[in-house]
């Protein structure tokens, strides 16, 4: 068979085997970065836990903590932003003015409460919400006044402050038989209404003569502000002395007397009774003889 075998083709050589040995460091590489990527895991899932954990342990207020260091901090950068607030807010508070800018805003004040007086605000006249009622320009003012000072604007002319107490009546004679009260409330506190009443002097037992109960009187009402002015007329007082006296009654019941004075109304001047009567006689007499005299005149 030898002759043969030169016409046989060679076989192909085989491949070469993997050497071990060469193989070993590019495995080691793969396997040590392996273990690394557990190891980094393990201490990631570790410190989650542990977070985890702490959160459930301390419960809000560690969370609470963060968020106002977080906060605090955020204040701080931002150059103390409450602070400014704060004042600003006590720059508000306190609002001086001059006097002229005092008066501007006086008269704005009480032209926006005029138009509450009129239709739909339209101050003209004819369009008044009540026709038959007149604008007050003293309760104007004094509401404009309120309204200023709860805004924190003061009159710099430093008005004279009115404490809680009403002020003490006047009483005076208007006329010849007219007797007025006078008098300037305090603050409205549960006040209700004001009531006068009168008696001669020297009487047990007064005699009401006027109430914030009549519709024709409402006017005895306590107004919603300190310092209004009240006046009332007793008309046709007879002659002699009296004692007039106001009350204030309370949401209680309660009724409370706020003062009283007495006042002399003196006799109709120009004559006395005697007078008047002699001379009301010789009228009559007159009267009489001139009826006679007209009837038994002579006839055609």
């Amino acid at each position: 068979w030898l002759p043969l075998a030169g016409l046989t083709s060679p076989r192909p050589p085989a491949p070469p085997r993997a050497d071990p040995t060469a193989m070993a460091p590019r495995t080691g590489i793969r396997r040590r970065s392996t273990a690394l990527g557990a190891v980094a895991s393990a201490l990631a899932a570790a410190a989650g836990l542990r977070c985890l954990c702490s959160a459930f342990v301390a419960g809000p207020s560690a969370a609470k903590g963060l968020r106002g260091g977080l906060t605090a901090r955020a204040a701080e950068e931002e150059g103390g932003f409450m602070s400014k607030v704060q004042d600003f807010i006590k720059v508000e508070q306190d609002i001086s003015l001059t006097p002229e800018e005092y008066k501007l805003a006086l008269d704005q004040e009480m032209e926006a409460e005029r138009k509450k007086y009129y239709i739909n605000g339209v101050v003209k006249p004819g369009n008044l919400v009540v026709p038959w009622k007149d604008v007050d320009e003293k309760e104007l003012e004094q509401s404009a006044r309120d309204n200023l000072k709860k805004n924190g604007i003061n009159d710099p002319s430093g008005p004279v402050e009115l404490g809680g107490d009403d002020s003490d009546i006047m009483v005076q004679v208007v006329g010849e038989q007219d007797v007025k009260v006078d008098w300037t409330a305090g603050e409205p506190g549960t006040k209700v209404g004001y009531i006068i009443e009168r008696k001669p002097v020297g009487a047990m037992s007064f005699q009401e003569v006027g109430s914030y109960e009549n519709q024709e009187q409402n006017f005895l009402l306590i107004k919603e502000y300190a310092g209004h002015e009240y006046s009332f007329d007793s008309q046709m007082v007879p002659p002699g002395s009296w004692t007039y006296r106001v009350l204030c009654r309370f949401r209680s019941g309660e009724i409370a007397v706020v003062d009283q004075k007495d006042v002399v109304v003196p006799e109709l001047s120009g004559m006395d009774q005697s007078q008047a009567a002699a001379i009301f006689l010789s009228i009559l007499f007159v009267s009489s003889v001139g009826s006679y005299l007209a009837d038994t005149g002579p006839t055609l």
